[in-house]
């Protein structure tokens, strides 16, 4: 059984790597090699401690992070996309750790935590997907991304999400397919559809008439205006 003091530590170095690890991906959106030097050494040092405190999951994924990072530092095979992914699945068990151990340490009198509405990000751009996921998970909501028709659909079933972003121009995926798709997996559950684009409405009329979303929000409003607008859409989903 672990110890007080060693689920003290862990929550600390759950916290910090997380740190890292958002730090860590908005660096590589423009790598160069000493970026990705720093980002090897940071998750070598994760790995280490993960290591001692006997989590070997958030070890192996730390280590798979690092070895991406070094070969990106020396201009290998791996890639920008490459490392974001090893980060982002580093990311999503340091939070399912970090969930774990704040239930664990609310268990007994103390009150459920507040429910996080989750959000799956749909781009054929992964790093696209990626930076807008980045603002959503500081923000306290649980996100996945899928970059392919076949990722989301799976994500229907496994993570049931509550709200669909979506881009709307994305070659190899038919978005009102995935919106009707993701409408019928939801069935009696109450969820919208979020589309975006850097287009306008106005440029997009017949297909936005086609699939019908809750919300369309135009990428050049930035950021912060999704976030604005999927906030709306969660409180009163989740009122």
């Amino acid at each position: 059984m672990v110890s007080s003091v060693s689920e003290s530590v862990l929550a600390r170095l759950l916290q910090v790597a997380r740190h890292k690890v958002v730090a860590g991906m908005a660096n590589l959106h423009k790598p160069a090699p000493d970026v990705a030097l720093q980002l090897a050494a940071d998750l070598h040092t994760i790995a280490g401690e993960a290591t001692r405190l006997e989590r070997p999951e958030l070890s192996k994924a730390a280590l798979e992070g690092e070895n991406a990072a070094r070969l990106l530092a020396r201009g290998g095979t791996a890639t920008t996309e490459a490392c974001m992914r090893s980060l982002r699945r580093l990311g999503y068990l340091l939070q399912e750790a970090s969930e774990s151990l704040e239930s664990k340490a609310g268990s007994g009198e103390r009150p459920s935590p507040a429910v996080r509405p989750k959000l799956l990000i749909v781009d054929d751009s992964p790093v696209a997907a990626l930076a807008l996921a980045d603002v959503f998970e500081m923000h306290d909501y649980s996100v996945r991304v899928a970059s392919t028709f076949e990722k989301a659909v799976e994500l229907f079933t496994t993570f049931a999400p509550d709200v669909l972003i979506s881009d709307v121009h994305m070659p190899a995926l038919d978005v009102a397919d995935l919106c009707r798709r993701f409408r019928a997996s939801a069935g009696d559950r109450r969820t919208a559809v979020v589309l975006v684009s850097g287009r306008s409405a106005s440029e997009l009329r017949d297909r936005l008439d086609e699939v019908a979303p809750d919300v369309f929000v135009s990428k050049l409003a930035g950021a912060v205006a999704v976030l604005d607008r999927v906030t709306v859409v969660c409180r009163d989903l989740l009122a």
